[in-house]
């Protein structure tokens, strides 16, 4: 009886165990098999081109990335996954500060540095960038930027001056790049490394256009790049430089900004008008006669205020022209040639006496000149030899000032009164041997026959 109980045990026990290892088997064969790892993600997961696309999944959940991060970290740089985003995307997902200009992550930045290329961009936000498969425009921030096709060619009718012109030429959307200054801003692209003188900020720092174009040599070029060569508006800007209240004469016609009194002289005069070109106003804005620019110009080229008029020329080499040698290319004060035949004017006995005039830039005061008094009037062939009390009569060679005003233009301070060698005289007695020159108070009364290169005596004028 014991030996059979144990029987009866172990096939109990036998039993049992088969049961448990069918239960088993049943059980295993209804779970799911293992996952692979690179069965996450749904099939279509890395191509554009299916809905299952992983930015397509991103863009429906307004590129929410936080279910990302669980597998790979919340830098987007692997985590448990040891896949990077960045594998794939040079700049997406994109870093906190991206569009904040003040972060060291902005994107404006990132391009800046060389991190990326604007075909990084193009990748998600689509070739034009109005928003790929992204659906973000990046024209929703920038109003140009990216810039399209033909932005830098002058002749594309995409280019950035045509663009700027169809906004009137306003240029705040340039300045968020570009800086306030457009020295470069955020974008480290100065817009002078191309234009010299556009933006028109720089006219600030020299008080307009006119010292900006004084300090730079007169770059008229730089205008007509824009402005046209005639500087009445061209192909890229409509803006003409000859209209009132720029480039016009007083009655409203137009004058170029290379006419002579634009620079020097009457501003409102008539291009036409040579006189006008003198000084008030000098190439400084000067209208002073205490000023070097304008000193005694007007006394000097006005008929009738000192005496006969003097030419531009007896003291200047006058341009023909806007840009010759020695005219706009050099720094000021204007130069003092005494290129002409009055200041020189050979006088003495068979005209042995010529005067060399010079002028110093430092005391701007004339000397050795004809007109100031360097002149000899010889007895042995004056016609009035009874005047003379010595064999030659002189003039006072006097050195005025340029700027000393009626002081250095006093009545005999370059012949004298009488001048030397002259018989005795005085101011009231001259209107006897020059009537028609001055009157009995010994007034000038014919200026146009003072200081003209000749003698006048007995209303009779003569060569010295």
């Amino acid at each position: 009886m014991r030996v059979h109980f144990h029987r009866i045990a172990a096939t109990f026990a036998l039993l049992t165990t088969a049961l448990l290892l069918g239960a088993c088997s049943e059980l295993k064969q209804d779970l799911p098999a293992p996952m692979a790892p690179q069965g996450i993600h749904e099939t279509g997961w890395n191509d554009p081109a299916s809905p299952a696309f992983h930015g397509s999944v991103l863009k429906e959940s307004q590129y929410e990335t936080t279910t990302c991060v669980s597998c790979h970290a919340k830098a987007h740089t692997g985590g448990t996954s040891g896949v990077s985003c960045y594998g794939c995307h040079t700049s997406y997902p994109h870093k906190p500060g991206w569009v904040d200009s003040s972060a060291t992550t902005f994107h404006g930045k990132f391009l800046q540095l060389g991190m990326g290329t604007l075909d990084d961009c193009a990748a998600c936000h689509g070739a034009d960038f109005s928003g790929g498969t992204s659906g973000k425009s990046c024209y929703t921030c920038h109003a140009s930027y990216p810039h399209r096709t033909g932005w830098d060619n002058p002749l594309s009718t995409g280019s950035h001056g045509r663009y700027l012109k169809g906004k009137n030429w306003q240029l705040a959307e340039c300045a968020a790049c570009h800086g306030d200054n457009y020295a470069g801003g955020t974008s480290g692209v100065s817009c002078f490394t191309c234009h010299a003188s556009y933006p028109h900020t720089v006219f600030q720092a020299s008080a307009g256009h006119p010292g900006y174009l004084l300090s730079k040599g007169y770059p008229l070029a730089q205008c007509k790049t824009c402005h046209g060569v005639s500087y009445t508006g061209g192909p890229v800007v409509n803006v003409s430089c000859s209209t009132a209240p720029c480039h016009a004469d007083a009655g409203g016609a137009p004058k170029s900004p290379e006419a002579c009194n634009s620079c020097h002289g009457q501003f409102r005069a008539a291009t036409g008008d040579a006189l006008s070109a003198a000084p008030p106003k000098g190439v400084m804005g000067d209208s002073l006669t205490s000023a070097r620019g304008v000193g005694a110009h007007q006394k000097h080229l006005v008929s009738g205020t000192l005496g006969n008029s003097v030419k531009c020329a007896e003291c200047h080499a006058v341009p023909t022209q806007t840009f010759p040698p020695g005219h706009v290319d050099t720094q000021l004060p204007a130069e003092v040639v005494f290129g002409d035949t009055l200041a020189r004017l050979a006088t003495g006995t068979a005209g042995n006496y010529v005067p060399i005039p010079t002028y110093s830039a430092t005391t701007f005061k004339c000397s050795n000149t004809f007109c100031h008094g360097a002149f000899r009037l010889s007895r042995a062939t004056s016609a009035f030899q009874f005047a003379f009390t010595d064999s030659v009569m002189a003039g006072a060679n006097f050195a005025p000032s340029w700027t000393g005003g009626s002081t250095d233009g006093a009545c005999g301070s370059c012949h004298g009164l009488p001048p030397a060698g002259h018989a005795s005289a005085t101011l009231t007695s001259c209107v006897n041997c020059h009537p028609g020159v001055v009157n009995a108070s010994g007034n000038i009364i014919d200026k146009t026959k003072h200081s003209n290169g000749k003698v006048n005596a007995f209303n009779t004028e003569r060569s010295f």
